[in-house]
């Protein structure tokens, strides 16, 4: 009897130790101001502890706060921008890298999980987000607005003035045992603080969970950067074309791994148009880049070159006639080459027979001989990504109008108008609007092709108000001018057409 009850309180005693190891420190429980350590506390995924750790080394770095901080087109500290409605408090953000509210946990969040699954956006939009993306609202008791007891370590908790949606201005991440850790206001360093301070006078909106489920795990036959699919029924095909035959099909918030990615049939869908496909090695085909969370191009997956390249890109093409002007091809089985060259340059694509094409610029590079004919002369056809000799051009051996490459040999050749933007943190968007999309970000002073021009939104930024807006090929997406260095009109580009046309 005796032994049993020392076995009995053997038990009782680790036990009790257990709990304790797991309760949080007294210490880090106490106090409603700002706190002097950054950790989580309690109970959490192991993805959350993740979560936690990135975004505690930013607090132990002291980084600071800066408007617009964290959205550059991958995950990570960047140069911030100026808030137009609170110009005296971000005068220095533009000079400061760091992390806004909700660049911050999309940082913390992304390396927990090697996924932008957060993505681009802002607090607002990132509540508005859960449901149909990786993670979900959080209800109370009763469904009700979450309390403390509802929430683990890792949940971003959202507040706005007078704690409804529409007005949601900042995200912070819990820590548990009441606290959360945040950036939150410009030039000041993250950091941990009483949740309650930050969310009394009705200020709460909500809180939203990260699924870390199966939806995390990798797949079998996985190779290349892990991203996560939306959208319903989305085919996966063999090449990458419209009609190419089906492989799958993808419910949405798929796992994938994206192996490479190359410019191909362009495609409309949802409201976006895009010529780029990725090949996802663990579904066995392509997806166009319209079904992938991010920009139209992924910054971390590599171009498709060598074998991985596929020249069955469908007929469509992927260029836009602002890009160049229109000629015809002859002859039958002509090669479109990756570089201006029968030797070093892959075929990406063959030409059944005559077919009209965009021409954007044209180079001198490797000396062809063919059909009787020899001739120096490339150009390059944006709807294919590829070079044709211009020996399969109808017209002159070097057609006049067609501006040269200036040796760039590349998808977005700068033709007659090489451009450079200024500013930091600065916005492109899939249409000449404000309230567009934004696909990427500059986050400085970068040079850019600009193939044409137009009126059409009227933005006033940086002193400067202009109805002038750009369309850069290489991000295919649009710049307002005002940040466009030169004229709000550009000398020399020529005009995209009518308004709402590209």
């Amino acid at each position: 009897m005796r032994e049993r009850l020392l076995g009995r309180g053997l038990v009782t005693a680790l036990v009790t130790a257990l709990l304790l190891a797991l309760a949080p420190a007294a210490s880090h429980a106490a106090g409603t101001g700002e706190q002097n350590w950054c950790s989580l506390q309690g109970i959490g995924s192991e993805g959350a502890h993740r979560a936690v750790s990135a975004a505690c080394a930013e607090w132990r770095s002291r980084t600071l706060y800066t408007w617009g901080g964290g959205h550059g087109p991958a995950p990570g500290v960047s140069y911030g921008t100026l808030d137009l409605g609170n110009l005296e408090e971000t005068w220095n953000d533009p000079k400061t890298r760091g992390f806004d509210c909700s660049g911050f946990v999309r940082w913390a969040w992304y390396k927990a999980l090697g996924l932008d699954i957060l993505g681009n956006e802002t607090a607002r939009t990132m509540y508005l987000n859960a449901g149909h993306r990786a993670y979900e609202r959080i209800q109370g008791n009763g469904g009700g607005k979450p309390g403390v007891e509802n929430l683990e370590p890792g949940d971003l908790v959202f507040t706005a003035v007078g704690g409804t949606v529409d007005k949601i201005s900042h995200v912070m991440l819990y820590l548990g045992s009441g606290h959360v850790v945040e950036a939150y206001q410009s030039q000041r360093p993250i950091r941990v603080i009483d949740m309650n301070s930050r969310t009394s006078n009705n200020r709460l909106v909500g809180a939203v969970r990260m699924h870390q489920g199966s939806p995390f795990t990798e797949p079998p036959g996985h190779d290349g950067t892990l991203q996560v699919t939306w959208g319903t029924d989305v085919a996966v095909r063999r090449h990458p074309n419209r009609s190419a035959a089906v492989v799958t099909r993808l419910s949405g918030s798929d796992p994938v791994y994206a192996k490479c990615q190359q410019h191909a049939d362009r495609v409309t869908a949802e409201g976006y148009t895009n010529s780029a496909w990725t090949y996802l090695s663990n579904r066995g085909g392509w997806i166009s880049n319209i079904y992938l969370r991010g920009p139209a191009w992924l910054p971390e997956v590599p171009t498709c070159t060598g074998a991985d390249h596929d020249p069955d890109i469908g007929a469509g093409g992927t260029g836009d006639v602002t890009q160049g002007g229109p000629y015809s091809t002859w002859g039958s089985g002509v090669a479109i080459r990756s570089q201006p060259s029968t030797t070093t340059g892959t075929t990406v694509a063959r030409l059944s027979g005559p077919t009209s094409v965009t021409v954007s610029c044209q180079t001198r590079a490797e000396t062809v001989t063919s059909e009787g004919y020899t001739n120096d002369a490339w150009s390059y056809l944006p709807q294919y990504g590829g070079w044709i000799t211009n020996i399969y051009l109808k017209g002159d051996a070097w057609p006049a109008g067609v501006p040269a490459c200036d040796g760039k040999g590349t998808s977005t050749p700068a033709g007659a108008s090489p451009y450079s933007t200024w500013g930091t943190g600065v916005a492109i968007h899939s249409d000449p609007s404000m309230g567009s999309a934004v696909v990427a970000r500059l986050s400085g002073p970068t040079r850019v092709a600009v193939s044409c021009q137009k009126h059409a939104e009227q933005v006033t930024a940086e002193g400067h108000t202009n109805t002038a807006w750009s369309y850069l090929p290489q991000y295919q997406g649009w710049i307002t001018n005002i940040y466009v260095q030169g004229d709000a009109w550009l000398a020399g580009v020529r005009s995209c057409g009518a308004p709402g046309a590209i």
